[in-house]
């Protein structure tokens, strides 16, 4: 295993672990995400609170609440799964863990960016997505040339 390898490796950890903290979050939270962090982060772009929204409608707070857990699932298990392969397979430099981190972090990373970009532009998530993606693409880059001239 070379160096590249095993600093790729961990690079996509991080960014795995990241997500798998936000999946837990959004997962077991008893509000939504997206209000928590607008919350602490912002406060000229404060969302509708909980009492609003349930005052408008219990159904809507339910489906906020159900998307949001279902969210948080989803996170969980990709995440999960970018982490056992960012661990196991990607540093012993096998080409198809190469492209999983590609098209399971690609969708990961542009699913979350849209989310985060144009749901709070400028603000604490934005830079974290930005550091996130960087990260992301390090970690492909830096052994690229190594896995794939494999033969």
């Amino acid at each position: 295993m070379s160096r590249n390898l095993n600093v790729a490796s961990v690079l996509l950890f991080i960014v795995g672990a990241y997500f798998i903290f936000e999946g837990l979050i959004a997962l077991f939270s008893t509000e939504s995400w997206v209000t928590a962090w607008m919350t602490i982060v912002t406060k000229e772009m404060l969302p509708p609170s909980v009492s609003q929204i349930q005052a408008f409608s219990q159904n809507l707070w339910g489906f906020i609440l159900y998307v949001n857990q279902f969210y948080g699932l989803f996170a969980l298990y990709s995440s999960l799964l970018f982490c056992v392969i960012a661990l196991i397979p990607y540093r012993r430099g096998e080409k198809w863990a190469w492209y999983s981190m590609l098209l399971i972090g690609g969708f990961g990373i542009v699913v979350s960016g849209v989310l985060v970009h144009t749901g709070m532009p400028g603000s604490f998530p934005v830079i974290v997505h930005t550091i996130l993606t960087i990260l992301w693409i390090i970690g492909l880059a830096l052994p690229a040339k190594e896995i794939l001239s494999k033969s």
